[in-house]
C-alpha cells in the first residue's frame, strides 16, 4: 500500500508500526478525510492536533455513545462502561470513582509501584534472557491494578491469564473464539467480588467505591451512589483498559532509549528529567492510536461538513507528531517542553481517568530501568501484533550482557 491508499482501519496497515508518513501526508493535504470501517460503516479520519483536541473536548457535539471503538475492537456496549457514557451519567460515574485516583491515594501507591518495578527487574536479571513485553510490560500495570483493587493474591495468576487475552485484539495469538470470553470472565469475577464487599466491607478500594456519595445527584435525577453491579463493571474496565497505556509505553520507551543512547545518557545523569521523559515517551509511543466519536448534530471539522450520526475517528498517533504543534516531531527528546501530547485522550470530560496512575507507573519504571538498559541487547527484532488500536510490541526478546 502506498501513502495515498492506505486503509487505516485494516490492522495489517500497522504491521510494521504506525504509518507516520501516511499521517504526515494526511495532515498536509487531507486533515479530515473519508474512510470506511471494517464492517463497511463510513467514517471521517481526523489527524491534526488542533482538530483531535477540539473533537475530544466537545462532548456535546461529538458523543462517545454507544461506543468509542472501531474495527475489530467493536464490543457490545451493554452495560455501558464509563468510556461509553455521556452527559450527566458520565459525570456521575466519574465523580463517584475519582477518589480511587485522588492525589493522596496515588502518593500512597508510589512505594508499592516501585516495589513491583524492582521485583520484575530483579526477576529479569535472574533470567538473563527474557521477553520484556510479557515478563515486565504486561505484568507491571496489571499487578499495580490488582494491588489498587486489593484482589486476593491467590486469584491474581488466573486473572493475569485472562487479562493477557484482552490486549492486542485482532491478533491471532490472543484470540480464542472457542474458549470463554476473557472480558466476561474478568467482569464476572469482579462483579461477584463487588457484591461480596457490599456484604462484607473492608478497608479497600471496592469498599471506598461502594461508600462514595455524590452531592447534588438528586438535581441530576440520578442515584447518589454506585451499586455493586456498577462497581464491578468499573473495576473490570480498569483491568481491561488500564493495562494498555503502560503496556505499550514500557516496550516502546525501552526501544526508543536503546535507539537513542544520547537520550538514555541524559536520563541516567539527571533523574530530575523523569517528568518530561515520561511525557515524551507517551508522545513518542502514543499507546492508544485512536478513538471514535459520533456527531450528535450537523457540524464541521476544519471546514469539512460532518452530518449528524456520522462517525469521527480521532487519531492521537498523528496528533502527537503534528509539525504545527511540535518542533521536529520525529525527534525523540526527553527534555521536550512544552509537550502537549494527547496520549490520554485529547482533554475534555473523557480524558483518561487513570492518567495519573499510568504516569506514575511509567516514571517509576524509567527510573528503575535506566541503569539496566546499557546492559540490554535485542535477541531478535520486536514482534508487533496485528492491530490498529494499540501501538504495542507483543514480544520483545532481550538479554543482559
Amino acid at each position: 500500500m502506498t501513502a495515498l491508499n492506505l486503509d487505516l482501519m485494516d490492522p495489517k496497515s500497522f504491521a510494521d508500526g504506525v504509518p507516520y508518513e501516511h499521517f504526515r501526508h494526511l495532515r498536509d493535504s487531507a486533515p479530515v478525510s473519508r474512510g470506511t470501517d471494517t464492517d463497511g460503516e463510513p467514517l471521517w479520519h481526523v489527524v491534526r492536533h488542533r482538530d483531535v483536541s477540539a473533537v475530544s473536548r466537545d462532548a456535546r457535539t461529538f458523543s462517545s455513545s454507544p461506543t468509542t471503538m472501531t474495527s475489530i475492537r467493536k464490543v457490545d456496549p451493554s452495560p455501558p462502561i464509563i468510556t461509553f457514557l455521556d452527559g450527566a451519567e458520565h459525570t456521575r460515574v466519574r465523580k463517584l470513582t475519582f477518589k480511587v485516583f485522588a492525589p493522596a491515594r496515588l502518593a500512597a501507591l508510589r512505594a508499592p509501584i516501585r516495589g513491583i518495578v524492582d521485583s520484575l527487574l530483579e526477576e529479569a536479571r535472574d533470567k538473563g534472557e527474557f521477553d520484556l513485553a510479557e515478563d515486565i510490560a504486561l505484568r507491571l500495570p496489571f499487578e499495580v491494578l490488582l494491588e489498587l483493587l486489593d484482589i486476593p493474591r491467590q486469584d491474581r495468576a488466573t486473572m493475569l491469564g485472562w487479562a493477557r487475552r484482552t490486549v492486542n485484539l485482532g491478533d491471532q495469538e490472543y484470540g480464542d473464539d472457542a474458549g470463554p470470553d476473557p472480558f466476561q470472565q474478568i467482569h464476572a469475577y469482579l462483579h461477584d467480588f463487588a457484591h461480596h464487599r457490599a456484604a462484607h466491607p473492608a478497608d479497600d478500594c471496592f469498599s471506598l467505591l461502594l461508600d462514595a456519595r455524590l452531592d447534588g445527584a438528586e438535581r441530576l435525577g440520578l442515584p447518589d451512589r454506585l451499586t455493586p453491579d456498577e462497581v464491578g463493571l468499573f473495576a473490570s474496565t480498569l483491568i481491561t483498559a488500564g493495562i494498555e497505556t503502560t503496556y505499550c509505553s514500557v516496550t516502546g520507551g525501552v526501544l526508543a532509549l536503546l535507539d537513542h543512547p544520547d537520550q538514555l545518557a541524559r536520563l541516567r545523569e539527571d533523574r530530575g528529567m523523569l517528568p518530561s521523559a515520561a511525557a515524551e515517551v507517551l508522545r513518542w509511543v502514543t499507546p492508544v492510536t485512536h478513538f471514535a466519536r459520533r456527531a450528535v448534530t450537523d457540524t464541521e471539522i476544519a471546514g469539512q461538513p460532518v452530518a449528524a450520526g456520522e462517525k469521527v475517528v480521532v487519531w492521537y498517533s498523528s496528533a502527537n507528531r503534528d509539525e504545527r504543534v511540535f518542533t521536529d516531531p520525529d525527534r525523540f527528546d526527553l527534555g521536550r517542553t512544552p509537550n502537549p501530547q494527547l496520549s490520554f485522550g485529547g482533554g475534555g470530560p473523557h480524558v483518561c481517568i487513570g492518567n495519573g496512575l499510568a504516569v506514575l507507573e511509567l516514571r517509576e519504571f524509567l527510573d528503575g530501568v535506566a541503569d539496566l538498559l546499557p546492559r540490554l541487547e535485542l535477541v531478535e527484532a520486536p514482534a508487533r501484533p496485528e492491530t490498529n488500536f494499540m501501538n504495542s510490541v507483543k514480544h520483545l526478546h532481550v538479554r543482559l550482557h
